[in-house]
């Protein structure tokens, strides 16, 4: 297919090439009407500017993209710093290019997935941190770039999950806190349409089925991930169910939360309240007598990533999932329960 240019928007639309250019850069000398033609014609015709359009003459290069929903001041749990070395390693391995992209949802409304990556002149794509709703979600499935999608499913031609079992890794973290006594066991999840936090809770679910233990349905909060929400939202359980005697909490950050909040109530952990969280970041190993936790490596599932996506690139034929080891670390935020004099009472409507 030949790849739309420039010159062919401007004969589309009836101006200059200068004008093309201007309107889409925002300069406020091309009319609105003018602009909304333009535009039009670019949706129409797929077309996006080339990053390399200045280097005429060169090397054509293999291009590799981290593409990320989002980019804080900070790395707290260390995954875009690990995702970001593993898939440079492999980029630096096999002599392609490393490109790191950052898109809001707002953003992707006016720049396509196709386009971005046209613009860039990616060969292949890695892609964390998107949602189900986000626009890119349902492009992407239909784009047929090499790409590897962290944690969420995917279907078509040249896509590929990399994940681990989250499902039976959070179903063993939370029979772990059952095999120590608990029944009365709160979680708290990240966003409700992330499909890693959907997984997890489908683990949490699972362990509590298969024991016959049945819990108030508002045990479970969604905090987004956040180590704030998390603290909160812990404060406010334990307030309405002084009967918790344990969270699962679907990532450290939040686990780091829900401690600080047991803290500050006068609880004890693992004495009073057991924390069980979800990734084994850096500082987990360091923090409350180490945090008990399912250990991931963000450095290998970049690196995984990448691997796949130069195959892909390569014209190999791949497996529509990877699903990359786990294991249970416990240390000091779980214990055995106390007994009910300690605050151990059966949750209304659960099962002892």
């Amino acid at each position: 297919m030949k790849k739309v240019s420039i010159k062919d928007v401007a004969r589309e639309a009836g101006v200059s090439i200068t004008t093309v250019s201007r309107a889409l850069n925002g300069y406020p000398d091309v009319s609105e009407k003018t602009k909304a033609r333009i535009e039009e014609i670019v949706e129409r015709l797929d077309y996006a500017p080339d990053a390399n359009a200045r280097a005429m003459g060169s090397k054509e290069t293999t291009k590799i993209g981290l593409l990320i929903s989002s980019l804080m001041s900070k790395d707290e749990n260390g995954f875009i710093h690990g995702h970001l070395c593993g898939l440079y390693r492999l980029c630096t391995e096999c002599d392609c290019e490393f490109v790191l992209l950052v898109t809001e949802t707002e953003q992707q409304k006016m720049l396509s997935f196709r386009q971005l990556c046209k613009k860039n002149n990616l060969s292949g794509i890695v892609v964390t941190g998107l949602r189900t709703n986000d626009p890119y979600y349902e492009e992407m499935m239909k784009s047929d770039i090499p790409c590897a999608v962290i944690d969420m499913e995917t279907s078509g031609k040249n896509k590929c999950n990399i994940t681990m079992n989250n499902i039976a890794a959070s179903q063993e973290a939370v029979e772990y806190l059952i095999s120590q006594g608990h029944r009365n066991i709160a979680m708290l999840g990240g966003s409700e349409l992330a499909d890693v936090s959907i997984k997890r809770y489908a683990g949490y679910m699972g362990a509590l089925i298969d024991h016959d233990i049945v819990c108030p349905k508002d045990y479970v909060c969604h905090c987004d991930f956040l180590e704030s929400k998390a603290y909160e939202e812990t404060k406010r359980l334990l307030r309405l169910h002084p009967e918790i005697t344990a969270f699962f909490c679907a990532s450290d950050m939040m686990a780091l939360g829900a401690i600080r909040a047991a803290l500050e109530l006068g609880r004890q952990v693992p004495e009073d309240i057991s924390v069980m969280g979800y990734d084994d970041i850096p500082v987990a190993q360091y923090v409350y007598n180490g945090l008990s936790t399912v250990h991931q490596d963000p450095n290998r599932i970049g690196y995984e990533a990448g691997r796949v996506v130069y195959r892909m690139m390569q014209g190999e034929e791949v497996e529509s999932k990877v699903v990359l080891p786990y294991h249970l670390i416990i240390r000091g935020t779980t214990g055995p329960v106390r007994s009910p004099d300690h605050g151990n009472a059966t949750a209304e409507g659960g099962k002892s």
